[in-house]
């Protein structure tokens, strides 16, 4: 088991967003968390991240407790979020957004390596390696996102909405990029609002409401369950 949480609860002041969430990632798994607004799906990565501290339960990486740790701490355990709204440095080019994310977790000894891997991937960034990120489109700032992701070299990869606002061309092209870094052997945590997408992207699946998990199963499975998704996801 290379990520879990016991019971997890997140509070905001006396507002619990997530509320006893248990779940597990696999090695080179693939599971997405899916549900309406407001279900605490952010919140859950935002833990699993260490940007904001659990009101209660465990999260354990490899079978260590890693609740109380800071965000830069578990960072360098393998653990990155690429984040909601994707927050690229717009000031800076695309190269060296991609350069801080190596180092983020000191490996700026395989910076070409990794700006290899990235490029192959994202061949737009590579044209655009110059560009102030800022300038960029939508589509392409996720890219710049996710490429600084892979820079850090994670051994789990936290996804937080990818395809929030992306013209659905784009949500081809980064949805077909997250399966090959699964498939390259990196385990991914998948957050997302079209259920039916992370279904059919994912192999395991929870669905969460009102911050807790009122079904989980394969992706498959749950993706065929018309009743749960009109019940829950609307």
């Amino acid at each position: 088991m290379i990520l879990e949480t016991e019971n997890l609860s997140v509070a905001y002041g006396p507002i619990e967003a997530v509320k006893g969430l248990s779940l597990r990632l696999e090695e080179g798994q693939l599971i997405t968390i899916v549900g309406a607004n407001g279900a605490g799906k952010s919140t859950t990565i935002r833990a699993l991240s260490g940007e904001i501290r659990p009101s209660g339960g465990e999260i354990r990486y490899r079978g260590r407790a890693i609740s109380r740790m800071a965000p830069h701490e578990i960072a360098r355990l393998g653990i990155v979020q690429c984040p909601e709204g994707r927050r690229v440095f717009a000031g800076l080019s695309v190269l060296e957004n991609l350069k801080l994310g190596a180092y983020g977790r000191g490996l700026q000894g395989e910076m070409k390596q990794g700006l290899d891997r990235v490029f192959g991937m994202f061949p737009r960034l590579a044209e655009r390696r110059e560009q102030l990120a800022g300038t960029l489109s939508g589509g392409e700032q996720q890219m710049l996102a996710i490429g600084r992701a892979l820079m850090a070299r994670p051994e789990v990869l936290l996804l937080d909405e990818p395809s929030l606002g992306l013209a659905p061309i784009m949500v081809q092209t980064v949805f077909e990029a997250i399966r090959e870094i699964n498939r390259a052997g990196t385990a991914v945590l998948l957050v997302e609002q079209n259920a039916f997408l992370a279904l059919r992207t994912a192999s395991y699946g929870y669905v969460l409401q009102t911050g807790r998990v009122v079904l989980e199963g394969t992706a498959k499975d749950l993706a065929m369950d018309e009743q749960m998704m009109r019940a829950y996801l609307g």
